[in-house]
């Protein structure tokens, strides 16, 4: 039986793979590819993580670099990330910041 701390992860996980259907073509500063192609590796990377046990690394991860590449999320995702952060036994509070993403 999987925690529920992996399980919120995977839930926040999935919906940033949905947005990401959208992502553009955009070359992002600082980094060597596009929003689309950053997007992915994150994802994939987190996904790895999350599947070895880490799943509050996956989501620190992920949430660190989406906000560094300033992938727009909608408030759904910020609902599936405060419930990980939490199930994860992180404080939303340090958070905070991935507002700022929403569209």
């Amino acid at each position: 039986m999987e925690s529920q701390a992996k399980i919120k992860t995977k839930d926040f996980l999935r919906h940033i793979k949905l947005l990401a259907q959208n992502s553009s073509d955009r070359i992002v500063d600082g980094f060597h590819g596009t929003e689309k192609d950053l997007i992915k590796r994150f994802t994939a990377d987190a996904s790895d993580l999350i599947e070895h046990g880490a799943w509050g690394i996956g989501l620190e991860y992920l949430l660190n670099n989406i906000y560094e590449i300033e992938f727009r999320v909608d408030k759904r995702a910020i609902e599936l990330a405060k419930d990980a952060i939490d199930e994860c036994g992180m404080e939303y509070k340090d958070w905070i910041f991935i507002e700022e993403l929403v569209k």
